[in-house]
């Protein structure tokens, strides 16, 4: 097994290993006592966070695929942490049911990476984070036991709530083998309405209009012009504002009514609601994800935008109007354009609006500068490094990877 296609951020592992069962990877961490070791999913997201300070072994969950439990009338689910969420999704709809997020890239995101990088859903407004219908983790710690939390466990491990601590933890507490979920029944009918604005026109009073209403929209999303071009079929150059609405018909169309727009036809809106769940990742220069107060979405979006013009970038920035969630991707349009000193002043302007900051994709050129992936760290970061200490005193889970280099 090559080990180029398991290199994080440039640095390739000495080894890659794909174990068939979990008794198999805990003998492969058992036998490589000290090794630095990178849980290795679907590979999405292998941009974010710092280079490893050291990297031995990739340890792929490819062939953990297995559904362990399913009980469609109690509408729970086992699955091991190598399965796609697509191929579960595909289980559960046969059963009237459905994993209740839509994340990026399903074909390729495996359960367990979701869970590792708390990966951002569509829906999320409506339905909630992997960390909500999250219901219970099966661990291997550094030591090759394997560790089970939450779900049907009465008592997690040394008094820890083992599902929320490993949910965005980036890989580095343990490899994820076995997740239990909670699903829910499919929607009787979906709808998506496009809702043109002017390139220049504040989105506030609309915004707010729509989050004030009666209206219980799956999602509520804010497109600049350039996030426009890459979502919506044949846009104009001008903002969009993205509604998804979900539910048995006569809500829907209720809905609808009330919105005052027509539904896009079937392909278009299945084009529209794929593209807006897969902007995240891109090939982009650089990528930043932006969380800030959802009164701010509209100004904010605008500052990221006038900012980067100024300083010879292009940016595309799709946001979650109803969560303050925002991604931009950044892009040289100048041959003067300066990443170190847009960096900065783009900073500073997060930091005056008190939001958080996170660069998904960074350039080569600010990670020779030493930049921060994670701006601002915030002071809980004492009691993650303390929790590293415990759960990974060796440090060989993604060493220096995450939040403050842990």
């Amino acid at each position: 097994m090559t080990t180029r296609a398991y290199a994080v951020l440039g640095t390739d592992p000495k080894q890659v290993a794909a174990p068939e069962t979990v008794e198999e990877a805990q003998a492969v961490i058992r036998a490589a006592p000290g090794a630095a070791v990178a849980p290795w999913g679907g590979g999405t997201r292998q941009a974010l966070g710092y280079p490893l300070t050291r990297y031995d072994l990739a340890l792929s969950t490819a062939k953990l695929t297995a559904i362990t439990e399913y009980v469609p009338a109690d509408l729970t689910v086992t699955v091991q942490a190598g399965m796609t969420i697509a191929q579960l999704q595909r289980v559960l709809a046969l059963h009237g049911q459905a994993l209740p997020l839509e994340v990026a890239l399903p074909e390729q995101q495996t359960l367990g990476g979701v869970i590792a990088a708390r990966a951002d859903s569509l829906t999320r407004f409506a339905r909630g984070s992997v960390r909500d219908c999250l219901l219970g983790v099966t661990v291997i710690n550094a030591r090759g036991e394997v560790v089970k939390g939450g779900g049907k466990v009465v008592k997690n491990v040394a008094g820890y709530d083992l599902p929320k601590l490993y949910c965005g933890s980036l890989g580095t507490l343990g490899l994820i083998v076995e997740a239990t979920f909670k699903v829910a029944p499919l929607s009787e009918t979906s709808a998506t309405a496009l809702l043109p604005l002017a390139a220049d026109f504040n989105t506030e009073d609309v915004l707010d209009a729509l989050l004030g209403s009666d209206l219980l929209p799956t999602f509520l999303f804010l497109l600049n012009p350039e996030a426009a071009r890459a979502v919506v079929p044949e846009a104009e150059p001008v903002q969009y504002v993205a509604v998804g609405l979900d539910g048995n018909a006569e809500a829907v169309a209720w809905q609808l009514k009330t919105l005052g727009a027509d539904a896009l036809d079937t392909d278009t809106a299945q084009i529209v609601r794929a593209r807006l769940r897969d902007f995240g990742p891109d090939a982009a220069p650089m990528t930043a994800a932006f969380h800030v107060l959802s009164s701010q979405v509209g100004a904010f979006s605008r500052m990221v935008e006038w900012t980067a013009r100024r300083a010879g970038f292009n940016a595309s920035v799709a946001s979650d109007a109803a969560l303050g969630l925002m991604t931009a991707h950044f892009t040289p349009v100048r041959t003067d354009a300066d990443w170190s000193a847009f960096y900065v002043d783009l900073k500073a302007k997060a930091d005056r609006c008190g939001g958080s900051f996170r660069i998904e994709r960074m350039p080569q050129v600010l990670r020779e500068l030493d930049t921060p992936v994670w701006s601002p760290v915030l002071p809980d970061f004492r009691l993650m490094a303390r929790l590293k200490e415990q759960l990974d005193p060796g440090r060989i889970w993604n060493p220096g990877r995450f939040v403050g280099r842990l």
